[in-house]
């Protein structure tokens, strides 16, 4: 039988070193399109007249370098900005070839619009010159709500028109008054965890993290604004069903955790109540930044509000607080009072 290597015939180290040059490649396109170097772009690929790049649309086939060139020319082109950030990447290989793919998000700015979307690579590698060079890549868009036949649009100026219509309006996710309820949620040790586990195992904890914060945050009426790989930051129009929410959020994980103790999902919630500023789907503001050092100031398994949450929520007779402490946070004038919230 013909054909690549079987990767689990190699001795380990040598699989190792291999699938570690592949897995560098998504890396290197992600540094080369935030430097806008195209021709660092086109060193990464292979110098044969087939090398391909497939995109999202039913007609974004490119063939040869130069047909390349046009391709990384008019994405850079129509963004000022055009970043990648990979969370998951995958690889096998043997010393000459393999192939990787990885999950991530895209983010660009166009024309003052700022979108940010997941993104998927696939790709075919070789070792050609000393260097690991792609023979094939295919780096798409996955968007939900298609119709059959249909394609995501390829242009960012039509990307972010859809982003835009996709929106959810945000004054279903503030109170009467303007105000808004901002939850911050963290995985502690996310860093020493991954490096632990490796990236396979870590994926697909990760995934299992996000499906639980989903799941609440539809079910006590949030709004997920955006999330950061291990940490989401979502919006509530009412505090109480905020912090209902990160309540049910603890108990799931520590009925989570009870189940599979040899990995273990601990997470830091921050809470914070005040006016802030809106802008398409996002927020901002000084009441942002609040929720987030206060989670910051969250260990693992622990929920901690602002003393406004406290007071808009204590008279309900729904939740105990702790003591009051007095902290520093970071780029905050003063000192601010916290309250830890008991849910076990």
């Amino acid at each position: 039988m013909t054909g690549l290597q079987d990767p689990l015939a190699l001795d380990s180290a040598s699989r190792a070193v291999a699938e570690a040059a592949a897995m560098a490649v998504p890396y290197k396109l992600a540094e080369a399109y935030a430097r806008r170097d195209i021709d660092s772009l086109l060193a990464l690929f292979a110098n044969i007249r087939e090398v391909t790049w497939i995109g999202t649309g039913a007609d974004e086939r490119r063939v040869g370098r130069e047909e390349l060139r046009c391709q990384f020319e008019r994405n850079l082109e129509q963004s000022e900005v055009l970043l990648f950030r990979f969370e998951w990447v995958r690889a096998s290989a043997t010393p000459t070839a393999g192939w990787v793919m990885a999950e991530g998000s895209m983010f660009a700015a166009v024309a003052g619009e700022n979108i940010d979307v997941p993104v998927r690579l696939t790709a075919v590698v070789v070792e050609e010159d000393g260097e690991w060079r792609v023979v094939q890549a295919h780096l798409s868009c996955p968007a939900t709500g298609q119709a059959a036949g249909e394609s995501f649009p390829t242009l960012f100026e039509q990307m972010a028109d859809a982003v835009r219509r996709e929106r959810p309006d945000l004054l279903q996710h503030t109170s009467p008054d303007g105000t808004v309820t901002i939850l911050f949620t963290d995985i502690e040790g996310s860093t020493a965890v991954t490096e632990t586990l490796g990236d396979r195992v870590w994926m697909e904890v990760l995934r299992e993290h996000n499906e639980i914060i989903r799941e609440l945050t539809r079910e006590f009426e949030g709004y997920e604004v955006k999330s950061s790989g291990d940490g989401f930051m979502l919006a509530f129009g009412s505090a109480r069903r905020a912090l209902l929410c990160a309540i049910e959020m603890q108990r799931a994980f520590a009925r989570r955790n009870a189940l599979k103790p040899e990995v273990t999902i601990r997470i830091c919630i921050g809470l914070h109540t005040g006016e802030a500023i809106r802008e398409a789907d996002d927020f901002f503001g000084k009441n942002v930044i609040l929720a987030a050092r206060i989670a910051d100031m969250a260990q693992g398994d622990e929920i901690l509000v602002s003393s406004l949450v406290r007071a808009l929520t204590e008279s309900t007779g729904d939740f105990r607080f702790g003591e009051e402490r007095r902290v520093e946070l970071k780029g905050l004038q003063g000192l601010h009072r916290v309250y830890g919230v008991t849910w076990n």
